[in-house]
């Protein structure tokens, strides 16, 4: 039996969390691109949810910017997004 490749979506995400929580934010950034593929695609969104978090905390608004865009197309009402949609 085959075993999915999306197996390993969550532990993707518990390690990028992991990451942002010891201040390695591009770290937690890169591992979220990098992996993004093999996270399944219903909790994709928790994925980029974390990457925005790292860009934020990191001080890099523009890329946190990008996150936000991403997070909207599938949860516009996000309040920790907002802010990035919506000021210039």
């Amino acid at each position: 039996m085959e075993i999915p490749m999306y197996v390993q979506g969550e532990e993707i995400i518990q390690k990028s969390a992991s990451l942002r929580g010891q201040k390695e934010f591009d770290e937690a950034i890169k591992l979220i691109e990098e992996n993004i593929d093999l996270i399944d695609p219903s909790i994709r969104i928790n994925a980029w949810i974390e990457a925005f978090k790292a860009a934020e905390e990191s001080g890099n608004p523009s890329l946190a910017k990008k996150y936000a865009q991403v997070v909207a197309q599938e949860n516009p009402d996000l309040p920790s997004i907002k802010k990035y949609l919506y000021n210039e």
